[in-house]
Formats: structure tokens, C-alpha cells, sequence
């Protein structure tokens, strides 16, 4: 079912006692001029849509019938325009309605980089998806555009059913949250027993729980940046770092380095997110745009600085800082917006990766689309 008529089905749901007095009218007249015309069907059908005048002979209300059908008109159409003026046309309802409309297509719920770049991708190979995000700023620009998108907490199963999911093909959990992903897979599961399902999950100890019992695939975007930086520190012998802000990959790195025996200092600016490390490891509570947190972090001499930053501006001011204090040391960044990662590369000399991009480029290398291709063109991946 196409937006259109979606919104012709709302616009009948919201006026139908007007629609239903239009044809209310035209059928009683049609019963009227059917009595009149000695049971004549056609004769009937002609005068009450206006193709034929009743004779004056037979009665003089054919005379009144077409200038009062003209108020009747006249009055349906100013209702629907009174309505739609004082109620408002809702985007929203169109995008639940829209979602409910669909059929083997996909459901991303969480609107993170992640699901972003998912959505993207699928939309290039018109794959239908539906997003579900309680926040809704982040999905603004989708309900402008009247795209299938649910403003919810997936906590509840009839919200999952609005998204369709029970007729969904491929379901996708990118929200860093354990709780929203336990309950929306565990619904996800209930409704839908054969669609894949797969699940950004950071703790690996309930990755495996999700995988055997409720059969899904399990992805840590942080496990794979952690690879990827891994994979780098090696071949550059890196032997001292700093890392700049307390995310799930900083705790990844920090396992990582100290079994490989390299040196590590954090600077996180809040407090509240180191609590529970600020006695056991190097960490320095203080904004990285400071000079002075960078020096006490020993950026003089630091082999490589690895920024895991999302904020475009701060980013970048922090990468100017660094190559102020130290132009030779190594720097990687984590960012998903690919204009600012080539302003980081170009400038900054500086190696950017994305943990989302690197997730679909896996998930496609392990073949979780195919089943698309079996009646489209297979799908293509771009930035």
C-alpha cells in the first residue's frame, strides 16, 4: 500500500460521518428517482448523477434535486477542509500506517550510527525497512519524508506488531542498551520465528545467551574497531598511548594493551563514566582541548593518540591541538560522518575508522542480505 493511499485511508477515517452523508444522499435520490421512474435502473442512475432531468411532468423535484445536491457538495468539501484545518494533518500516523503496511522487509530499531548507515544502505538497494526510535529529534527528517518510522520504546509487543515485524524478513537491534536489546529480541523472537535477527551487543557473555536461546547474530561494532586498532598498534610497534574518552572499545583496548604490554593513559571529561576505574587505572578527568591534560597525559613523546570522539566540532579541535603539541605521532580516530573523517585524514594526518561501516561491510561479507537478491539485484555496498 502506497503513502497515498494511506493518507486518503486517514483522511476517510477522520471524516467519514461527511462521506457517509454524501453517499447517504446520493443513494436515497437514487431510491427516490428509481420509485419515480417505474423501477428503471439506468433511467434512475442517469438522473441522480445528473446525466438526465427528471420530467416535471413525472414530479418538479427533479427541478430542486441538482441545486440542492450543490449544497450537499459544497458542504462535504468545506467540512474536509474545517477538519483538516482545525485537526492537522498527523505525519506520524501516515508513518505507523505505512509500517504496518509492509511485507519482507526490515525492522532497525534504534536509530544509531549504526542503524543509519543500515537504513542507508538498504534504502540504496530498495529494500523496505522500518525504524523504531523512541528519540524523536533523531528521526525528524524520516517523518517529514513520511518514511515508516515508530516513535517508541520496542518494550511493548504491540509496538513491535505496528512495525509489522511478525511479516519482517531481517530485524536489526543497533541500540547500546542491554535492556532494550534483551526485551525487543526476546518480542522479536515471539512474533517472528523465522526472520534473522541480529543484535549490536557489546557484552559477550549475553551475546551468547541471545544466540543460543533466542537464535540470533550477535555484532560488537567495538569489537571490531578494537581489531582494527589492534591490527594497526602491531604493525607500527606502538609502545605508549593515549586514549581520549571512556566508551565500550576504551575498555576493549584497555584488556588488549595491557596484555600486550602497552602503555595507556585515558582522558575522559566526566567523572560519573570512570567512577568505577579512576583508582585502578591511568585516567585523567579533564577536557583533551586542554594543553595541559595532554601534557600530563605525555603527549610530547606518545606514540599514538586514538580519539573516540562523536562530536564533529570537538573533534576537530582536539585534532588540532594534538598535531600543535606532537606532529608525529600516530592518530586515530573514531567518527561516522565521512565529510568530517576526510577533514581528519586530509588535515590532521590522521586515520579514521568507522565501527558501523566496518559492522556492514562484515555483515555483507557474511552473506545476512542474500535473501534479498533471490528477487531483486543483488545488493551493492557505496559511501
Amino acid at each position: 500500500m502506497g503513502k497515498r493511499l494511506i493518507k486518503v485511508g486517514i483522511l476517510l477515517k477522520q471524516n467519514w460521518y461527511v462521506f457517509f452523508i454524501f453517499l447517504g444522499w446520493f443513494f436515497v435520490n437514487y431510491v427516490v428517482f428509481y420509485a419515480l421512474t417505474a423501477r428503471d435502473h439506468l433511467e434512475a442512475l442517469w438522473i441522480t448523477f445528473y446525466f438526465k432531468t427528471l420530467p416535471e411532468s413525472i414530479s418538479l423535484y427533479g427541478n430542486f434535486y441538482p441545486i440542492i445536491s450543490e449544497f450537499v457538495i459544497f458542504g462535504v468539501i468545506f467540512s474536509v477542509i474545517t477538519t483538516g484545518f482545525f485537526r492537522k494533518y498527523n505525519p506520524k500516523q501516515t508513518c505507523i500506517n505505512y509500517a504496518r503496511s509492509l511485507k519482507n522487509h526490515a525492522v532497525i530499531i534504534g536509530y544509531s550510527h549504526l542503524g543509519r548507515r543500515l537504513r542507508r544502505f538498504l534504502y540504496k538497494n530498495n529494500i523496505e525497512c522500518v525504524i523504531i526510535e523512541e528519540n524523536e529529534n533523531l528521526v525528524k527528517h524520516l517523518i517529514e519524508l513520511e518514511s515508516p518510522v515508530i516513535i517508541r520504546k520496542p518494550y511493548n509487543i504491540n509496538i513491535l506488531k505496528d512495525a509489522n515485524i511478525q511479516a519482517a524478513k531481517l530485524v536489526f537491534t543497533t541500540k547500546n542498551d542491554l535492556e532494550t536489546l534483551i526485551v525487543s529480541t526476546s518480542l522479536t523472537r515471539q512474533l517472528n520465528t523465522s526472520c534473522k535477527i541480529v543484535c549490536r551487543c557489546f557484552d559477550d557473555s549475553v551475546a551468547e545467551i541471545l544466540e543460543k536461546k533466542i537464535r540470533c547474530k550477535t555484532i560488537s561494532t567495538s569489537k571490531y574497531a578494537r581489531d582494527h586498532i589492534l591490527n594497526e598498534v602491531k604493525k607500527l610497534n606502538v609502545k605508549s598511548t593515549i586514549i581520549i574518552g571512556y566508551t565500550n572499545l576504551t575498555i576493549r583496548l584497555m584488556f588488549a594493551f595491557s596484555s600486550l604490554g602497552i602503555k595507556y593513559t585515558i582522558i575522559e571529561k566526566d567523572k560519573n563514566k570512570v567512577l568505577d576505574i579512576i583508582d585502578d587505572q591511568p585516567v585523567i578527568v579533564g577536557d583533551a582541548k586542554d594543553k595541559e591534560n595532554l601534557r600530563e597525559a605525555g603527549i610530547d613523546d606518545i606514540d599514538m593518540v586514538i580519539a573516540l570522539i562523536d562530536v564533529a566540532d570537538e573533534i576537530l579541535l582536539i585534532a588540532d591541538i594534538i598535531r600543535e603539541l606532537n606532529q608525529d605521532c600516530h592518530l586515530m580516530c573514531r567518527f561516522f560522518h565521512e565529510e568530517v573523517g576526510n577533514v581528519l585524514e586530509q588535515h590532521f594526518n590522521a586515520k579514521v575508522i568507522s565501527q558501523s561501516k566496518n559492522a556492514l561491510k562484515n555483515l555483507i561479507k557474511e552473506g545476512f542480505f542474500e535473501f534479498y537478491s533471490e528477487h531483486d539485484n543483488y545488493y551493492s555496498f557505496s559511501d
